[in-house]
């Protein structure tokens, strides 16, 4: 491995970690998604839609012009592929990281600053539960049954429903069987969403879902520094030095003099 890579050298690593020299499929098929997903790792969601959901794009990008729909049975037909959660912000991701992503759930759960306004409402939680256990997959306005909402704050008028539900989707207690034609999370069981083996695998230790994290991210990006690696699936950055310094513990990176993203769009 060389100890330094040239400007041109590095971006042609980075092009190719994410699938951009992968040889074209004629159509395009589920194996293409799949294969740009392993590529990418994450695919992240976002409701801009001026020609199409911004998500649509970089799988465009990678694969030509494919059949939308190849998303749709990836994310919500069964054998389902992708499932959604934050995983970089909110994002699709491969099935087989919703039990890495436990450690996350777990630190969601236990997080005053941002829940425990939420978790004080044990009766809307109650009732919210019940409602995605005996009716889901359902929106937040099917739970609400036209309860009206603050009109204060465009595009974040949550109500207390709203907010149950997203508590619950962070912790890991439902999860999004697909969105609905408003582009509506529509929130079900984990056991009705996610294959059965997923649901019953074994949760890995934090430092092993760290591990698994930054060799994904490090796989993705191609050229990376220990920012990138973090930042890919937002981890802090003390956690994905220690992972790193675990895969690979005499690494030889070259210097990246600027802030590195996530290459997912």
């Amino acid at each position: 491995m060389p100890a330094s890579l040239s400007l041109a050298e590095a971006r042609r690593v980075a092009l190719a970690a994410q699938g951009f020299s992968d040889p074209p499929h004629s159509p395009p098929t589920m194996r293409t998604l799949a294969r740009t997903l392993d590529r990418t790792g994450v695919l992240q969601i976002d409701s801009v839609n001026v020609l199409v959901r911004a998500h649509y794009m970089p799988l465009y990008a990678r694969m030509g012009p494919y059949d939308p729909r190849l998303l749709t049975r990836a994310t919500e037909a069964r054998p389902r592929r992708l499932v959604e959660y934050w995983a970089h912000v909110a994002a699709f991701m491969p099935v087989d990281l919703w039990p890495v992503m436990r450690h996350r759930m777990r630190f969601h759960e236990a997080h005053d600053r941002w829940w425990g306004s939420v978790r004080a409402r044990t009766d809307v939680l109650a009732a919210v539960r019940e409602g995605v256990r005996d009716r889901g997959p359902v929106t937040a306005r099917d739970l609400d049954d036209g309860a009206p909402r603050r009109k204060d704050n465009w595009g974040w008028n949550w109500s207390k429903t709203k907010d149950a539900l997203e508590y619950l989707f962070f912790t890991g207690e439902v999860a999004i069987a697909g969105r609905n034609g408003a582009f509506e999370r529509l929130y079900d069981l984990p056991e009705r969403v996610l294959p059965r083996e997923v649901v019953e695998a074994k949760t890995p230790a934090v430092a092993d879902a760290n591990r698994e994290l930054v060799r994904r991210a490090a796989r993705s990006h191609g050229v990376v520094t220990a920012t990138c690696l973090a930042d890919y699936y937002r981890m802090k950055v003390t956690d994905a030095k220690a992972a790193l310094a675990d895969l690979v513990p005499t690494p030889t990176m070259s210097p990246c003099r600027r802030t590195c993203s996530p290459s997912i769009s």
